[in-house]
């Protein structure tokens, strides 16, 4: 069985898809962005793919891929929240919906912090758009779009460090996440391509800076995913899938508050 495989472009993904091998035609990799992804793997067109986390809940076939994420432990830089008015005050934000998960955490923030919870217009999130006759009153940016403005002037919220500030857990943005009958020898390619990826994140910074010359020189794109990246899928990061979810279970009653998430058996 030839299995489909979807990975995004971002640069906090590249430690666990650059290795992957392009040329095993026992899987065909499909690149999208985290929001297509899901819609992919939700309609069969692929059997696994690096999503946003909260996707994990949608559907009872559904497992993560045990091993490795893409989490934060406070400051992250890649999900940025730019304001024109102070945090409590806020009432529209403009988002695109490429990762769900940062677009949940924004609302989960203002639920922590007993505040209503935010208008979202969804649209190109840019910062141009504060240029518009009737700009939003905060933009969220998130991957490298958001690292690309990280010397901007204007006033942000770090979505990561907001979190961890809130709760002292780290937050989990993305999982490998699967259906049930997926072949146990996928999770040793994908363990296998993020211990090569994960070694060569100093090649992999040099590589993005010279192509992004915009965004990140060297060393501030491997201080990125040094430091501000974290990748092991451990207890803390499951715990905070868990606390995550039951914070949006409360602002969304639809929600089953006693979801667990389910992990791929790979002894089998």
């Amino acid at each position: 069985m030839k299995i489909r495989l979807g990975t995004i472009d971002f640069l906090n993904a590249l430690p666990l898809c650059d290795k992957l091998s392009r040329e095993d035609d026992r899987w065909e990799i499909v690149e999208a962005l985290p929001s297509e992804l899901a819609n992919h793997l939700k309609s069969g067109e692929i059997d696994v793919g690096l999503v946003p986390q909260v996707e994990a809940c949608r559907d009872a076939r559904y497992r993560i891929v045990p091993g490795h994420c893409i989490s934060c432990d406070g400051e992250v830089g890649s999900i940025l929240l730019f304001c024109r008015k102070e945090w409590r005050d806020l009432g529209v934000v403009a988002v695109d919906q490429a990762s769900s998960s940062s677009v949940a955490l924004l609302q989960v923030l203002r639920h922590l912090d007993g505040l209503p919870p935010l208008e979202l217009m969804e649209t190109r999130s840019d910062l141009s758009l504060f240029e518009n006759p009737n700009p939003p009153e905060a933009i969220l940016l998130i991957g490298d779009a958001a690292l690309g403005h990280l010397s901007s002037p204007l006033e942000r919220i770090d979505l990561g460090q907001a979190w961890k500030e809130r709760t002292g857990l780290p937050f989990v943005f993305a999982v490998w996440l699967a259906r049930d009958e997926l072949p146990t020898w996928v999770v040793a390619g994908l363990g296998e391509a993020a211990r090569l990826g994960l070694a060569s994140r100093d090649q992999i910074a040099n590589d993005f800076s010279r192509s992004h010359p915009e965004i990140f020189d060297r060393s501030a794109a491997s201080d990125y995913l040094h430091r501000c990246i974290c990748y092991h899928l451990g207890k803390e990061q499951q715990e905070a899938l868990v606390s995550f979810h039951r914070l949006r279970a409360e602002i969304d009653p639809r929600l089953d508050r006693d979801w667990y998430p389910r992990y791929l058996e790979v002894d089998r």
